[in-house]
């Protein structure tokens, strides 16, 4: 449910003339809902398919002593088997930019790290004989013991997982005055937090089509990637190719990602071979167990932090030591779950002292990478568990707290202290807002009244920057200024666009992104039929990619948000100049100066009446260009790259703007917990959300609340656990709780928008904010309700038998004293 909106002044008085700002319908909807999207699994691009099966490993930590794939190779309907070893003949290791590298196949080589590691493929004239295949080969390990926590993986006496050792990345980072913030404190507050590991569940797994044409000795692959972004010159560079001869190509609908599916490189590249071995193209559709087992996921990670405040209830500076648990490789992006958010590391709060001690940690789990909220969830819940810890040390209300140590509205653009430039925000708005719909102060009277019942109800908050269109430069962290400036500086946040009219005026606009549920055809058509006097149905938008088609540049593809920060704007300038060029024609047309043309209901209206169709435009345009002003090329058609001004490399003090823009959001929840069972019942859910100009709330309005479910999802009942030998316990629906609607509450959201100056529509980016705030913000709700009991919520997910089991181990100790 969402309340009204606070639109700009400006903004309220377009709202009723512009399609921007107007909830229409996604228009990619129509063609889901019939049936008619186009998937991997639906795809045949090219003839004579052959099929992919991957045997995968039961151990979570051995030697590969023997692989014998005799028999499978005798059946007839298998075309090739390779191994991890054939696989390492024909590439490099991937690259991956920290200090330790380990050296990361599609298929292992010798040795396994995780349960259900692929340690064969087949390539078969069917899928079920691919599969069926897989039996016949034999593999013979001699286990190995496994670490899986990330802080057991760094003892001396732990198993070594890779010969660099378990520790691939270290970094300790200071920024301002971090000692003498701590000596000037009045009280020093100190926790360890511990966040799961838990994924996405898309409706569409992994996909992957590869030919390799021996005749032009290059490859096109076809996959529901979120790319290309950087993954593509990983994989061109660890197959030798250039990247002119590797074209990957992403269908314009995906049953979903939500960041994992930036993670199906290594599948590729392994596709590319076996299509190259095989003569043939080849196909692979992962399974959901194949999902669950051996995907992606963010890492679980320990915080260990200490935050120093004053009597007044002042932060005066937040020290971490973080491990994040990668698992069995770390692999490009990676480690950007951990840098990813260095320039909002104080969130929402102005102080200027923060550091910390930074490790990438190898275990025997599953390879970790992007998953929504990309290393801020895991690091809001503690910060803001940290927060409301701070808060009790000085008897602050808080909610009071945190008003108190917002950035003030007329302190941007801010500059963190880590090099985070804040473009716009109304904080303390937000969260008067927020306790507003929420009925904060009545609230307060109901839980204590509760509580006199005998009954534990509690109420969270959580406030978090949502920073969007991630700045490239963010990976060099990873290494310390002497050892990357041995490579090329990187930065940019950068989206192409190109836009056509066609000679009957139709108007084409071509996006850089591989959208996977977002709705990017529609917004973008708002924003281009705004530009052009048009109707948004009259543009046809083309999304998906093509390396060797389509504008693109290694910040291109779909993810961090990016789309509202940098594809907007990419859309808005090219329609700019499309508006630009029909003016001055029209101007030829009517005899006029073009400042005096204006474009509205597909038409380029002149002073005194005079019109002409935007189809006579083009026509002259494409049919007639002897008429055509100075300066127009014949056609209409452009082609624009936006790029965000500061996203600048990082400097030698490792300050750097890590995203293109930051919107924010507050949270706040109630909840009940039952002391028999241990059951968490969400009472009541408010969500304030600011990503500036909103340009179609019915889309913001999804991505709020279906964040905060994916992020209520891994606080209650998601979680990839494994036992003792390594194995994934979880890895069917049986046991891995994906909760469903009706475990959804009815969250009550709204808006505030204040524009970026950064974007030329002043959007920022919305599709993680909800999941970055949700855990914390039930942690705190829940928290709250048990404090009573005096237990102490540290870790996630919070389900039953653990919550019931907390409760229990409080009152044993209270009995005990």
């Amino acid at each position: 449910m969402s309340n009204a909106l606070d639109r700009q002044e400006e903004s309220e008085a377009d709202a009723d003339s512009t399609a921007v700002g107007e909830p229409m319908g996604r228009r990619e909807d129509d063609r889901l809902l019939r049936g008619e999207g186009k998937y991997m699994d639906d795809f045949e691009p090219t003839s004579n398919l052959h099929h992919v099966a991957f045997l995968r490993s039961p151990v979570a930590h051995g030697e590969i002593d023997d692989i014998d794939t005799t028999a499978a190779e005798r059946r007839e309907d298998v075309t090739c088997v390779l191994t991890g070893a054939d696989i390492a003949e024909q590439m490099d290791p991937f690259a991956v930019g920290v200090q330790n590298p380990p050296e990361y196949y599609p298929l292992a080589v010798d040795k396994v790290r995780y349960d259900g590691e692929p340690v064969a493929m087949v390539v078969a004239t069917t899928k079920y004989g691919a599969t069926d295949a897989l039996e016949d080969i034999v593999v013979d390990y001699t286990r190995l013991d496994p670490v899986t926590d990330e802080l057991e993986a760094l003892d001396d006496d732990s198993p070594q997982i890779h010969p660099s050792g378990n520790c691939a990345n270290y970094r300790e980072l200071e920024y301002g005055p971090v000692d003498e913030a701590f000596e000037r404190a009045d009280h020093v507050v100190e926790r360890e937090f511990e966040f799961p590991r838990y994924t996405s569940a898309p409706m569409e797994t992994y996909g992957v089509i590869a030919e390799y044409d021996t005749a032009r000795d290059g490859a096109t692959v076809w996959s529901n990637f979120q790319g290309p972004f950087t993954m593509h010159p990983v994989v061109a560079g660890a197959l030798g190719m250039s990247e002119a001869d590797l074209q990957f190509k992403v269908p314009s609908d995906s049953g979903g990602s939500f960041g994992v599916k930036a993670h199906i490189y290594p599948y590729i590249a392994a596709a590319v071979i076996a299509s190259r071995e095989a003569g043939a193209p080849v196909k692979w559709i992962e399974s959901r167990r194949e999902h669950l087992q051996a995907s992606a996921c963010h890492t679980d990670r320990t915080q260990r932090m200490r935050g120093a405040v004053s009597e007044e209830g002042d932060i005066l500076g937040v020290w971490v030591d973080l491990y994040d648990n990668f698992g069995a490789y770390v692999r490009a992006p990676e480690p950007g779950n951990t840098f990813r958010p260095l320039g909002n590391y104080v969130n929402a709060y102005d102080f200027d002292a923060f550091g910390g001690e930074f490790r990438a940690v190898q275990t025997n789990k599953c390879p970790a990478g992007l998953n929504r909220g990309y290393g801020c969830h895991q690091y809001y819940f503690g910060l803001e568990r940290l927060i409301d810890c701070m808060a009790d040390v000085v008897g602050m209300d808080p909610t009071a707290f945190r008003e108190r140590n917002f950035i003030d509205e007329d302190e941007f653009p801010y500059r963190t202290p880590t090099g985070g430039e804040y473009d716009s925000g109304r904080y303390s708005k937000a969260l008067q807002r927020a306790k507003e719909l929420f009925e904060y102060e009545d609230y307060l009277g109901r839980r204590d009244r509760a509580r006199a019942n005998n009954r534990y109800i509690g109420i969270g908050c959580a406030a978090i920057i949502d920073p969007s269109a991630s700045n490239m430069g963010y990976v060099s962290v990873a290494l310390p200024p002497e050892e990357r400036e041995k490579g090329h500086p990187k930065s940019g946040a950068v989206s192409a666009v190109t836009m056509m009219v066609q000679p009957d005026a139709s108007i084409v606009v071509e996006l850089d992104s591989a959208p996977s549920g977002q709705g990017h055809e529609t917004t973008a058509s708002q924003i281009a039929a705004d530009e052009l006097g048009v109707d948004p149905e009259a543009i046809t938008v083309v999304s998906g990619m093509d390396t060797s088609e389509k504008a693109w540049s290694v910040s291109s593809g779909s993810y961090s948000s990016r789309f509202a920060t940098v594809g907007h704007s990419a859309v808005k300038n090219a329609s700019e100049q499309i508006a630009e060029q029909m003016r001055r024609i029209a101007a030829v047309i009517l005899d006029v100066d073009p400042v005096m043309i204006s474009l509205e209901d597909g038409r380029a209206h002149g002073p005194d009446g005079g019109a002409i169709s935007i189809r006579e435009i083009a026509g002259t345009a494409h049919w007639n260009p002897s008429k055509l002003p100075d300066n127009i090329e014949p056609g209409l058609r452009t082609q624009h790259t936006f790029s965000m001004d500061d996203s600048r490399p990082i400097d030698e003090d490792d300050r750097i703007n890590s995203s293109g823009s930051y919107g924010y959001g507050v949270q706040l929840v109630a909840v009940e917990v039952n002391k028999t069972t241990g059951e968490i019942d969400i009472l009541d859910y408010v969500a304030v959300h600011d990503c500036g100009t909103i340009v179609n709330p019915k889309i913001v309005d999804g991505q709020v609340e279906g964040g905060i479910f994916h992020g209520l999802a891994g606080s209650l009942y998601e979680e990839l656990r494994y036992d003792d030998s390594g194995t994934l316990q979880t890895d069917t629906f049986m046991d891995y709780a994906v909760p469903t609607a009706k475990e959804a509450p009815d969250v009550t959201t709204d808006h505030i928008e204040t524009p970026s100056p950064k974007t030329p529509m002043g959007s920022k980016g919305t599709g993680e904010a909800g999941t970055e705030g949700a855990p914390a913000a039930i942690a705190n709700a829940v928290n709250d309700a048990l404090d009573p009991l005096g237990v102490e919520i540290t870790s996630l997910p919070l389900k039953p038998p653990r919550v019931w089991s907390l409760i229990e181990e409080a009152e044993g100790e209270k009995s005990s004293d």
